[in-house]
């Protein structure tokens, strides 16, 4: 028997196609996927964190500073110099540089008191190498002036928060823990996110979800807490405003803590992190020696973006309209982006850190 033959008796059919079906896609399409009884209670799938195993969660002390060897390729200064770590949390990104850079030394301003004297303790090897200062990196071109000093070489800044900072259940930082719903990064700040999430209304909670958390559900988010605190079943605490979020916005498709995008605007608007950004990117220009080189990692798009825009702005220079044909502002570039694209955390590291995932590194060199 020939191939022909075969195939023939196998699809009956001239050119060896099966004759279209209708009905047999309809029975594809309207499959059932289960069987379930319309008496059976409706229950949310209970979310799960990805990184707790039984209810325990990773040792919050074994810190690892992300994108660490990037961070040293950053500053490749073979001469004596002064860079700022503006956010020294524990110390991992300077205690590198130091080890690195024999003739480097290295400020490190840090919000957080309990992380500041963790830091210096660490860091008291290197002797006058190492300055740590309580102050924002934000207070950064009054600070220098202070000191009689004009510019830096280098600067940076790791925009994430330290494992210490998610483990103190009394910072109010991780929905992971109960705790009071604080989020300061300093006491001097005198407004915590209970106070913001308590005083506000149900239309300016679903805003600043929106703004600061890009929360896609911050409507629904919004009246969930606000029925809760009205009915008076949540109190100040982490882990009961993480539940209420949980349990109005439950889905099987979430591949984050629901509750993740809500904590975030929370700490944005109770530290003003993203007007502080503002404000020491605007002040690079003046800040930075020529030859010194700024470094900056962000952890989500309201960070990145600004980052992003501020150093591919000093790499072009004018700001001319493109349907203008000749420049007439007469800006010069004042910056060369070293990395076009960003820089973000291998596999390995991720592996070993799971909070790499993601950091995105970006950096520019003043000319």
């Amino acid at each position: 028997m020939t191939k022909d033959e075969v195939a023939a008796q196998k699809c009956p059919v001239p050119g060896g196609r099966p004759p279209f079906d209708p009905i047999s896609l309809l029975h594809l399409a309207y499959r059932p996927l289960r069987v379930c009884s319309l008496d059976a209670p409706r229950t949310r799938p209970k979310w799960r964190p990805p990184n707790c195993i039984g209810g325990s969660v990773t040792s919050p002390y074994d810190h690892l500073p992300v994108l660490a060897d990037e961070v040293v390729g950053a500053f490749p200064f073979t001469k004596e110099s002064l860079v700022v770590d503006g956010t020294l949390g524990l110390g991992g990104h300077s205690e590198r540089l130091l080890q690195a850079y024999p003739q480097m030394r290295i400020w490190g301003l840090e919000w957080d008191v309990k992380a500041l004297e963790m830091a210096r303790e660490r860091l008291k090897r290197f002797g006058e190498r190492f300055e740590g200062i309580e102050a924002s990196y934000a207070d950064l071109p009054s600070m220098l002036s202070q000191r009689g000093r004009g510019t830096i070489d280098g600067l940076l800044l790791d925009l994430g928060l330290s494992s210490m900072q998610l483990a103190d259940s009394d910072r109010g930082f991780s929905f992971l823990r109960p705790g009071p719903l604080d989020m300061r990064m300093s006491r001097s700040l005198t407004t915590t996110a209970w106070q913001i999430l308590a005083g506000s209304s149900e239309s300016e909670l679903a805003s600043l979800f929106r703004k600061y958390g890009e929360e896609p559900q911050a409507r629904r988010i919004a009246q969930g807490l606000k029925e809760s605190l009205h009915r008076k079943t949540l109190t100040n605490d982490a882990w009961q405003v993480a539940e209420t979020i949980r349990r109005t916005v439950a889905s099987p498709m979430h591949r984050i803590d629901p509750a993740t995008r809500c904590f975030q605007a929370l700490r944005i608007v109770v530290n003003q992190e993203l007007s502080n950004l503002d404000k020491i990117l605007e002040s690079m220009k003046t800040l930075v020696d020529q030859g010194g080189r700024v470094a900056v990692i962000s952890f989500h798009s309201l960070e990145d973006r600004r980052v992003k825009t501020v150093f591919h702005q000093a790499a072009k220079g004018c700001i001319c309209p493109p349907r203008i044909p000749q420049c007439v502002c007469g800006q010069a570039p004042w910056g060369k982006l070293i990395n076009r694209k960003v820089i973000v955390a291998c596999e390995a590291e991720i592996q070993k850190n799971p909070r790499a995932r993601s950091a995105k590194l970006r950096i520019l060199e003043r000319l």
